[in-house]
């Protein structure tokens, strides 16, 4: 198996299932600043940061197989491997070698963005806080992520003012707008220059029981309550646990497809 650290993404395990190897591959561009890179899994052997000594917890952390026997028997035995030949540090990390690898290259952003103007997405508004404290921003990046238990997974720009609010608070919801909400959808997207509490009418939204402020015009909401907030490039990816739903309105969804943001139409026709 192999810890990659890749420049602005979450550490990551790749072929947990494999324990006759053990390495990390680093990002070239972290090479500066491998200790600090390496912090969340790992500190370095030496300055030259071409080893590592890696804390088993960190690896059981990262691991789809942590906690099932046949690979908790086979993880035990690679460290019982590691201390007979000396590979294990007075702290207990498993030491690894350090491949230092070239990034991918990308696609400009402009690509990035004319090609996923292709995908429509439906348009949600993500709220928290309460009276002047009340915080919100229209984000187009929704989706679900588990069903048992039920989780859901919203993409944060952290250049927003809402940013730190939401991805500090303990719960917040997640309001899928209908099709008559074009203008809310603009509000909370900064459009007029309103701000912080002052985007919210008090006519449309309710204090949730968990703590969130909820559309009770939304096509449908969700409160959560946080479970994890990642660093992703530009944005924040913030995962929740759905707690509670509102009651869905019968009416169209607003969506975002190819640049504009429109309603979606009825259907005309019922499929059996």
């Amino acid at each position: 198996m192999r810890i990659v650290l890749m420049q602005n993404a979450l550490p990551r395990l790749e072929a947990p299932e494999d324990l006759g190897r053990f390495s990390i591959a680093m990002d070239e561009r972290l090479r500066p600043a491998a200790r600090a890179a390496l912090a969340p899994v790992a500190v370095p052997v030496s300055s030259e940061a071409t080893h590592a000594w890696v804390r088993p917890d960190a690896v059981r952390a990262l691991s789809p197989l942590a906690g099932e026997p046949e690979w908790e028997s086979g993880f035990a035995k690679m460290i019982a491997y590691a201390a007979s030949h000396g590979w294990l540090g007075d702290d207990g990390g498993i030491r690894a070698h350090i491949d230092y690898v070239e990034p991918r290259a990308s696609v400009s952003p402009d690509d990035f963005r004319n090609a996923m103007r292709k995908f429509a997405s439906g348009i949600c508004i993500v709220a928290c806080g309460e009276g002047d404290n009340r915080r919100g921003m229209t984000v187009s990046a929704f989706t679900s992520v588990s069903a048992e238990p039920p989780m859901v997974l919203v993409c944060l720009n952290s250049s927003s003012s809402s940013h730190q609010a939401l991805t500090s608070a303990e719960s917040y919801s997640v309001n899928i707008l209908g099709g008559s909400q074009k203008d809310l959808a603009h509000v909370f997207a900064g459009v007029g220059g309103l701000r912080g509490a002052d985007r919210f009418d008090d006519s449309e939204w309710r204090q949730d029981p968990h703590g969130a402020p909820v559309l009770v015009t939304a096509h449908q909401s969700l409160v959560c309550t946080q479970v994890s907030a990642h660093r992703a490039g530009t944005h924040t990816v913030l995962i929740g646990q759905v707690v509670a739903t509102g009651a869905a309105q019968d009416t169209s969804a607003l969506v975002n497809y190819d640049g504009a943001i429109k309603p979606t139409a009825p259907a005309s026709t019922t499929m059996h």
